[in-house]
């Protein structure tokens, strides 16, 4: 059956919601935004008496096993993970649009976060770098949660990014786990999902490794916050042109320094070379770890004695070295898995020694239950 075209204001793909009830209480309001494979709305949930965002799946992208298990499993590890960086899942079921044909179509609820991505925000005109790498390091603390979860998120890009205010401060959200990879199972009760052989991700953002047909970790995730970095300053990627050209940039060639790009910006060469560190063809030149990402970037921010204004912003929602570590670690303790809670926190005492208790704690807990 051919759709009509859709009322103006509603999604440009996929069946329009807008009036309906699904899962028997979230009433959908507005259209918020989406793409191909997904629209996003507000919606009220009516038996918690909240606004909230629900991402709808379109039927054509919910038929097959392997596209059913990773939506769930965007729900599952959204669900499993709180983080004031991360956009938390409420809730996940299915609305049946065409019960004849058995379309269905799953959705996920989250909070509906009013804000603005840092794709909306660089596009308005030059940030100061001090703001941008305050949201950088915001990003950066919320990928060091996921990381040591056990989580990929592959598709680190500023339109993942939202700028909300949260108690008078600017908090950076990151969202949209559709593509993440689970390094560990015990997150789930199924194993993780990856096309084999498939570039995943967005193109700008790739890395080398992975435009190479290699497996993605952490310091792939530590690249693409690179590329992000460098847009924030720049308001440019490193790399343009075609796809392929896009391709060959991430593989062979090396970026200008930002500061040679913006030059009226007054980017200070150690962050030239933070960035440049980030987006190093080699995994092994890169920064192993988000904290490591995120204390270079405190410590250029220290030396260049930024305005205080915009130092006041870029240090908001940070969390001391190891805190995200400590953070998975308690939850994956409430959780019950107590060697990947002991593991997290062995992370967090490696990169401060004032976690070194959480570990005695988390031992002696293990040992009387």
């Amino acid at each position: 059956m051919k759709r009509s075209t859709p009322p103006k204001g509603g999604p440009t793909h996929g069946p329009d919601l807008r009036g309906r009830i699904i899962g028997e209480r979230y009433t959908i309001e507005r259209f918020i935004g989406g793409g191909g494979s997904s629209s996003v709305y507000a919606a009220r949930d009516g038996w918690l008496r909240r606004p909230v965002a629900v991402k709808v799946i379109h039927p054509e992208h919910a038929r097959s096993l392997d596209q059913r298990r990773r939506i769930r499993q965007e729900a599952l590890v959204g669900a499993r993970l709180s983080h004031p960086n991360l956009a938390q899942i409420f809730d996940y079921g299915t609305h049946a649009e065409d019960v004849e044909r058995g379309e269905v179509q799953p959705f996920l609820v989250m909070p509906l976060l009013q804000g603005r991505t840092l794709r909306e925000l660089v596009s308005d005109g030059p940030l100061p770098w001090p703001r941008a790498v305050g949201a950088i390091r915001q990003l950066l603390a919320g990928l060091g949660a996921l990381h040591a979860a056990g989580v990929l998120h592959r598709d680190v890009k500023l339109d993942n990014c939202i700028l909300v205010r949260e108690h008078g401060r600017e908090v950076l959200k990151v969202i949209d786990l559709g593509l993440a990879k689970v390094t560990r199972e015990q997150i789930l009760s199924s194993p993780p999902y990856s096309a084999p052989g498939a570039v995943v991700g967005t193109l700008l953002y790739t890395a080398p490794e992975v435009a190479l047909g290699e497996e993605a970790d952490e310091r792939s995730d530590l690249y693409s916050a690179g590329i992000a970095l460098y847009e924030l300053l720049t308001r440019r990627p490193p790399f343009r042109g075609s796809a392929y050209e896009v391709m060959v940039g991430h593989v062979e060639r090396s970026p200008a320094p930002p500061s040679e790009v913006a030059t009226t910006a007054g980017i200070p060469a150690q962050l030239d070379a933070i960035t440049l560190q980030a987006l190093a063809k080699r995994r092994k030149d890169r920064f192993s770890l988000a904290s490591e990402f995120d204390a270079a970037l405190a410590h250029v921010l220290e030396a260049n004695d930024a305005d205080g204004a915009e130092r006041d912003d870029a240090g908001k929602g940070q969390l001391i070295a190891g805190a995200a570590e400590a953070l998975a670690a308690l939850a994956a303790w409430t959780d019950f898995n107590p060697e990947q809670a002991e593991d997290a926190a062995g992370k967090a005492a490696r990169l401060d020694r004032a976690w070194s208790p959480l570990c005695l704690l988390l031992q002696i807990l293990r040992e009387q239950a």
